[in-house]
């Protein structure tokens, strides 16, 4: 009887453990930077598939940066400024919010920080492509060579 007590007990402590591996709330690869190209990632944090990223420079940058930024005084010339674009096709099949956060370094050809973007988005029983966008200045994007991804999912 003991002994079958325990080793019920050693099964639900594998099986908790395997749910868990299979079930990571973190992901982290790193990238080419290539604009206008689908770039597998086949990620999986908490119940949200983040299947795979598209970099894009979109022209104009957002209304937000355009008008609030002016408004605060933050407002670069369009001349000077850029917008980095990563379009994440993101999907959570289930009904309860899960935030992700996606992190992504862009890093120069020899490994070396360039620039963070950090931006965290709640997904609750939908699929979509989550843009995360940062203004910055035009003459550092050519020299963006990989970008590091680090996605990050928690219960909401």
């Amino acid at each position: 009887m003991r002994k079958t007590f325990l080793l019920a007990v050693a099964l639900v402590a594998v099986a908790s453990i395997s749910s868990a591996q299979e079930r990571s709330l973190r992901f982290e690869k790193t990238v080419d930077y290539r604009l206008g190209k689908l770039i597998e990632l086949n990620a999986t944090v908490g119940p949200v598939r983040v299947s795979k990223v598209e970099f894009s420079q979109p022209e104009g940058g957002s209304v937000k940066d355009s008008i609030v930024g002016r408004i605060r005084g933050g407002g670069g010339s369009s001349e000077t400024q850029g917008t980095f674009r990563a379009g994440f096709d993101s999907e959570n099949p289930e009904e309860d919010e899960w935030v992700v956060t996606y992190t992504l370094d862009l890093l120069d050809s020899k490994g070396k920080l360039i620039d963070r973007i950090v931006q965290s988005e709640g997904l609750e029983g939908e699929a979509k492509v989550v843009n995360v966008d940062q203004a910055t200045l035009k003459y550092v994007l050519p020299f963006v060579d990989k970008v590091k991804i680090r996605l990050e999912a928690k219960y909401d």
